[in-house]
């Protein structure tokens, strides 16, 4: 089969992949070996929906039968499609992938000293105010960024992914939440297995989620929520930083005007976007040389300014001194908390982003890297800022060494530029597992390396993120503006993550809820101060934030409604129980209650795609039902994408026989850089059958394959064929034709007209093929939701 690279696809085969993820299936010779081994047994599930199993014929007589049900979902169906998207890395290569994600992960946390202190403080603060904020960024730092996030909320992470999907989805393989779940169930009594061996506290948690709709739509709109929040910052995050760098300008030039700073602003916004095609990959490899740069450089030039000023700040490492001003200032205090909690933007990424890299890489960069930087990068600041007080309004650039200041606004344009990369890599990835829990459509995605899987590039969200960063650029126009939109996302995201994560120690990990609720107590009272006096800022322009965030909340809860009602309209679909087996003349007959009707032979060989989604109406049932009639060969494909830059030629295909003559199940493996093309399938298929089917002549002494019986049954009628040629095979598709039930009211219509409307537009995984149309027979089912 023809191999290239070909980046894109449309996640066809993804449906299943989040949603089944706590499942790991068996490597592909266990599963083969399997049906080698028990060829026919009494019950061997397929993807399609149908279940073969022995029978018994006319007069009694054993025969290979076919049972339409709505079956199961087969465990090999999930083959290889959910593994964690990062290999492991050890040695040297851990360590590049920690150098790599300096460059994506910490530009948005690292360009934070360019406005933190400006942020907070509306006028000249004296020494001991100045102290308490250097106290609450430090430990801000240190409780928020690397206890929390760090230290814990990395375990989280499911199969190497992070972000609230994420964590959702390690809840759901505990605690049944809503209809994905229902499609995951492999056992009827899979909850009640699940309830029973968690005893005390932590089993009444799961039992009350399990029980629980209210708790069950909450723990749903969070995490979906949280995503929403980390896009809204997406927005914000390149307009904020990049702003905020190259208004530096008009310290050195006054006179530069506001709308030449925006101008400059919206090319380097476009720069930026229009670099994301390249790659996570190898944006790192150039990024992460200039925000390591940039780091050690304001790393120096914090300890000049600790030498050369007051160093007395670093006493502001005591808790003591953060305290201290709270209780001092009040509710002016609590104001600045607003201003203080821009010192983490970014730390969110480190979640997002750890689908792209390891979490032992992003603790190694950060531990021993990121935050010794920032602490000293502050402190510094801080010590310039005692003993000149106007600097607050720029500490970085008017605390920079004689000389040296139109290198570092060269150098700090260019890393504002790489902050955002940080939010982009992990929106794209919160956007993939979007699309794959079934709360977006199927987008179009680019695969961009061939290491790591999950490194890839959405064009339409990186468009959509451009536009909008470009508008808020040209609103707003100024980072103090900005900046009362900035940051309320984040510390949003950060409360929400704060709560899934309990959840997930205490219904999953199963810690003792004394060690449980005291930690998220405290560190939840710390992320409920700082998004109150985030919300604070809601009529200032932090309302934007919000508003966006909503309304894609809004967009993704939709989409889930819409596949939620489309999948419980398949699963109350009446399935009728019909049998097909060969009687003794060698004729397959179709037995539909209690009436046998002749199944009539069609020339060729049919393609029937088949889906592993379980209670999905097969294609292959319907076509026998409806025609009674069948191909001399009928080949249930199942197309699967893995999570691999190419599958080898020998795992490409896995042919199995399913115990009726002229029936066989495929699956078609290949990965995000193969290029799969109909003419190359149907020559692999045909080869591969020629491999299991000894040869006989037809009339004109031709040799042509002959399907052998399965197992050598004595009462098996062997099928011989002609020797099929390409012309003779036909791909048959069932796709779902949805429309609104007229029952249906205004609101629900108005919801679900969207997804209606794209949803009747999907594209198939046969489309990967590329199958000519006159190949091509299309079978639609009409659902009503």
């Amino acid at each position: 089969m023809a191999e290239g690279y070909v980046p894109v696809d449309n996640d066809d085969d993804d449906d299943s992949h989040s949603i089944r993820s706590a499942h790991v299936a068996p490597d592909d010779h266990t599963i083969e070996q399997g049906f080698e081994n028990n060829p026919v047994s009494a019950s061997v599930l397929i993807g399609s929906g149908i279940s073969l199993h022995p029978d018994h014929g006319i007069n009694g007589a054993p025969s290979s039968s076919l049972l339409y049900t709505c079956a199961r979902e087969s465990e090999s169906d999930t083959l290889l499609e959910h593994h964690s998207h990062v290999p492991q890395q050890h040695g040297w290569a851990s360590l590049w992938l920690a150098y790599q994600s300096i460059g994506a992960i910490y530009g948005d946390i690292g360009t934070s000293p360019l406005y933190v202190f400006s942020a907070t403080f509306s006028s000249q603060p004296v020494l001991i105010d100045l102290i308490g904020v250097l106290s609450l960024i430090i430990w801000a730092l240190l409780l928020i960024a690397t206890i929390k996030y760090v230290g814990i909320v990395l375990c989280a992470n499911d199969n190497g992914e992070g972000g609230s999907f994420a964590l959702l989805s390690i809840i759901r393989r505990h605690v049944h939440l809503d209809w994905r779940d229902a499609k995951a169930k492999l056992e009827d009594d899979w909850r009640d297995v699940k309830m029973d061996d968690t005893l005390g506290f932590n089993g009444y948690v799961k039992r009350w989620l399990a029980n629980s709709s209210v708790a069950k739509r909450a723990i749903t709109v969070l995490a979906v929520l949280g995503v929403c929040m980390v896009m809204s910052d997406s927005v914000l995050t390149p307009a904020q930083s990049i702003l905020g760098a190259v208004q530096g300008i008009q310290i050195a030039a006054p006179d530069v005007p506001s709308r030449t700073i925006v101008g400059i602003t919206c090319a380097l916004i476009v720069i930026l976007f229009a670099l994301q095609p390249i790659g996570t990959s190898k944006l790192s490899n150039y990024f992460a040389p200039i925000v390591t740069i940039w780091l050690l450089c304001n790393t120096v030039f914090g300890l000049i300014n600790l030498a050369l000023y007051d160093h007395t700040v670093l006493k502001a490492f005591s808790p003591t001194h953060a305290i201290s001003f709270l209780l001092r200032n009040g509710f002016s205090g609590w104001r600045s908390l607003g201003g203080v909690l821009l010192s983490f933007t970014g730390v969110e990424a480190l979640f997002a982003d750890l689908g792209a890299f390891s979490a032992r890489a992003i603790r190694f960069s950060w531990l021993c890297f990121a935050l010794p930087c920032l602490l000293i990068i502050y402190s510094g600041q801080a010590a310039y800022i005692s003993e000149h007080l106007d600097a607050f309004e720029n500490p970085l650039f008017k605390s920079v060494p004689p000389g040296l200041y139109w290198p570092t606004l060269v150098l700090s344009m260019i890393t504002s530029i790489i902050a955002s990369q940080a939010m982009l890599t992990g929106s794209f990835q919160l956007i993939s597992q979007a699309v794959r829990l079934g709360y977006l459509p199927k987008l179009t995605r680019v695969h961009t390396s061939k290491r790591i899987a999950s490194q890839i590039y959405i064009p339409l969200a990186n468009w959509f993120m451009m536009a909008c960063a470009l508008a808020v650029t040209i609103v707003y126009q100024n980072t103090t503006r900005l900046g009362n939109a900035y940051g309320v996302c984040v510390v949003g995201v950060s409360f929400i993550t704060t709560w899934l994560v309990t959840l997930v120690a205490i219904v999953v990990w199963n810690v003792h809820y004394l060690i449980v609720i005291p930690i998220s107590l405290f560190i939840g009272l710390a992320d409920t101060l700082f998004l109150s006096a985030a919300l604070a800022k809601v009529p200032s322009g932090g309302w934007f934030t919000l508003v966006l965030a909503a309304v894609l909340t809004t967009t993704l809860l939709v989409w889930s409604y819409g596949e939620g009602s489309k999948w419980a309209a398949r699963k109350d679909e009446r399935i009728s129980q019909a049998v097909v087996y060969p009687n003794q003349n060698g004729q397959l007959i179709l037995r539909e209650e209690g009436v046998d009707q002749p199944v009539k032979k069609i020339k060729g060989i049919g393609v029937f795609l088949t889906d592993h989604d379980a209670g999905s109406p097969s294609v292959f049932k319907h076509f026998v039902h409806k025609f009674e009639s069948i191909h001399e060969i009928s080949i249930l494909l199942h197309v699967k994408r893995v999570l691999q830059y190419t599958v080898a030629d020998e795992r490409r295909f896995t042919l199995r026989q399913t115990g009726i003559q002229g029936l066989f199940h495929v699956t078609l493996q290949y990965g995000y850089g193969d290029i799969v093309s109909w003419n190359s399938f149907e020559r692999d298929i045909l080869s591969e059958l020629g491999t299991i089917t000894p040869a006989c002549r037809d009339d004109h002494g031709i040799e042509s394959p002959t399907l052998s019986p399965i197992a050598e049954e004595p009462t098996a009628i062997p099928l011989t064929t002609k020797r099929p040629s390409t012309k003779s095979i036909t791909y048959i598709v069932g796709k779902d034709k949805i429309y609104l039930l007229p029952t249906s009211n205004f609101v629900r219509r108005v919801f679900l007209w969207a997804f209606i409307h794209l949803k009747n537009r999907e594209k198939t995984k046969l489309d990967h093929l590329n199958v000519p149309v006159d190949r091509l027979l299309e079978i639609k089912f009409s659902k009503g939701i």
